[in-house]
């Protein structure tokens, strides 16, 4: 037992178990927290992987003497399919940050777990009955990945000490990249085995309904109040914090308003736009442009995301290090590496006609994509500290209509997949990228905003959440 002062200013004891794991609790909790956060990719990507291999469809519908081809075929519908995530990211982004205030990282986070798991588990049967249940099932997995930014800023904030932050949030960022790396090889071997690409949803959905329910156990929103947090790891991630105890309303006029908030989110819809497109559509492009098989594919397309995981993990851990330069040119450096790294390996891929190099650009611009989001939301921390979590909302409202829009746009310019259609969407892409982050070291700063002072609610009411 130990002793915290609660909220009415008593001395409270805390209740703390015999098993601290060696005052690293906080390490299993980015740990478990990461397994989550990838798993719910995972699930929103899977359909970018399976509607390569699933001719099986086709060939049912001809042997069933269907006088329409099946939907499988249809450009419309599979742009449609790869849209319905984001629908469902969206609807759900809506009311995040009033539920992560109301009820916090762990019931909220929890419960968009459940869509996900339903939402993969079941989409081989809706796959059989209708194609309107296969969009409810896509809606559901977007609902499971609405949250994942904005926690993203939130659970390094709640459990990293200052020192460690970038760290922290490099390897919790790192989900995007680990959901390839697992997903892609295993879906290529499934694809091509006798249990077929059903195996895959019903595969990721037992897994993540199982990861979130260790999750939903396990996690708190505050280290204070979870007993496996030692005293001497709580004063390791309290120290040099400042303490913003008392709950605010937020300024949304005021951060909407604000210069630096607004180049941050401007940068991030346009570098979002380069990774996003990659995201989605590296699959099609390696099997319908470069002509990989599907094995191969799953397995070429995982390489860059393992290289990219290796890098943010090396920048994260050097930038806390460095102490001779701002937080500013930090976050600064590991954006424009980023845009720069992408536009040369889109400029790449549109000139070049060689399967060879085609291929080294697409790696090198998914490597180096890696720290958009984590010079981002750096920045929206620093600047909007308490209030952070509605700056990285609105980055998943903008990343959720990046990721409605670009099937969108890649139906409408590549709409049969040729070398020449691909060539005219990488560019265009890489000019929106530079015009989007050519603000971004004029208006920023890592100083936190006059909005995120210490003020005393009318109610006074004091909250433990972030």
């Amino acid at each position: 037992m130990a002793d915290k002062v609660g909220d009415s200013g008593d001395v409270v004891k805390r209740k703390i178990s015999s098993f601290v794991f060696w005052n690293q609790t906080r390490v299993f909790i980015l740990a478990l927290s990461l397994t989550c956060l990838t798993l719910t990719q995972i699930n929103s990507q899977i359909f970018t992987f399976t509607v390569i291999c699933m001719d099986d469809l086709i060939v049912e519908n001809q042997m069933s003497n269907a006088t329409e081809p099946h939907w499988i075929e249809g450009t419309t519908e599979k742009s449609i399919l790869f849209s319905a995530t984001a629908i469902g990211a969206l609807v759900g982004l809506i009311p995040s940050v009033p539920l992560l205030n109301r009820l916090g990282v762990r019931l909220t986070l929890s419960v968009c777990g459940l869509c996900s798991t339903l939402g993969t588990f079941f989409t081989p049967l809706a796959v059989s009955w209708s194609f309107y249940l296969v969009v409810v099932c896509r809606v559901l997995q977007g609902l499971g990945i609405s949250v994942i930014l904005t926690v993203l800023g939130v659970i390094p904030t709640s459990w990293s000490p200052k020192s460690e932050y970038s760290t922290y949030l490099a390897i919790l960022s790192c989900a995007w990249q680990f959901s390839n790396v697992i997903f892609m090889p295993i879906s290529g071997i499934l694809c091509d085995s006798e249990y077929g690409w059903r195996s895959i949803y019903y595969t990721f959905g037992v897994l993540t309904g199982f990861f979130y329910f260790i999750f939903y156990m396990f996690y708190t929103d505050a280290p204070g109040v979870h007993r496996n947090v030692s005293e001497k790891e709580l004063g390791q991630i309290k120290e040099g914090k400042t303490d913003h105890a008392i709950r605010e309303t937020v300024p949304y006029k005021r951060i909407c308003t604000d210069p630096c908030v607004l180049a941050a989110w401007i940068s991030f819809l346009g570098g979002n736009l380069g990774f996003i497109t990659l995201l989605l559509y590296g699959p099609t492009y390696l099997r319908e442009v470069l002509n990989f098989d599907v094995r191969s594919t799953g397995y070429i397309n995982a390489l860059p995301y393992a290289l990219c995981a290796i890098y943010k993990f090396s920048a994260g851990k050097i930038s806390d290090r460095i102490k001779f330069a701002s937080d500013k040119t930090i976050y600064t450096f590991w954006l424009f590496s980023s845009i720069i790294g992408l536009s040369i390996g889109y400029c790449i891929m549109a000139w070049t006609t060689d399967r060879n190099i085609a291929f080294v650009a697409f790696a090198f611009a998914i490597v180096t994509s890696g720290l958009i989001i984590m010079a981002s939301v750096k920045c929206l921390a620093m600047r909007c500290q308490q209030h952070c979590h509605f700056a990285v909302s609105t980055v998943s409202f903008l990343s959720y209509c990046v990721q409605f829009i670009s099937p969108l746009g890649v139906g409408i310019l590549c709409p049969d997949n040729t070398p020449e259609q691909w060539s005219r969407a990488f560019l265009l892409i890489t000019g929106i990228m530079i015009l989007t982050n050519a603000p971004f070291p004029f208006l920023t700063t890592q100083e936190a905003a006059e909005y995120t002072k210490h003020k005393k609610s009318p109610m006074g009411e004091f909250s433990e959440k972030v």
